[in-house]
């Protein structure tokens, strides 16, 4: 499996006044993560993806998984990877750990969107096989 990954650093502003990251935090460096893949995995940032190609990827679905707090000033390793490429919309699966501690889970599912719609729209062969490289090997 090829995830994609990026440490973040859980910064003061991320938290609450105990030094605790404020849980609606983890979903800013998820789409921070998210955007980091286009950008630096897929080869195409969000305003490319937007502006010129006329794609976005609205969400359809989330679940999140809290599993132990992160403080300020520690580094978390997010961790991207590609559940399922279907015909209009993708599940990924970004995770972040603190060391080997998994501190938090988020699951995904995208919709390819043409932004003049906006509407679904099914996925080109070349971005099925830039999000298959990225993609969890069955069990």
């Amino acid at each position: 499996m090829a995830s994609f990954e990026r440490e973040k650093v859980v910064r003061f502003h991320y938290c609450d006044p105990a030094g605790i990251i404020f849980y609606p935090n983890y979903l800013v460096l998820t789409n921070e993560t998210v955007e980091d893949w286009f950008r630096e995995g897929l080869g195409t940032d969000f305003h490319a993806l937007h502006e010129d190609l006329g794609r976005g990827i609205p969400m359809r679905h989330m679940e999140c998984d809290f599993m132990a707090a992160s403080r300020y000033g520690e580094t978390l390793r997010y961790a991207l990877v590609v559940e399922r490429v279907g015909n209009t919309s993708f599940a990924i699966r970004v995770t972040a750990y603190c060391g080997e501690e998994l501190r938090y889970q988020a699951k995904q599912t995208l919709v390819w969107a043409d932004v003049t719609g906006p509407r679904p729209t099914p996925i080109e062969p070349e971005w099925r096989e830039r999000f298959a490289a990225f993609m969890e090997e069955p069990a």
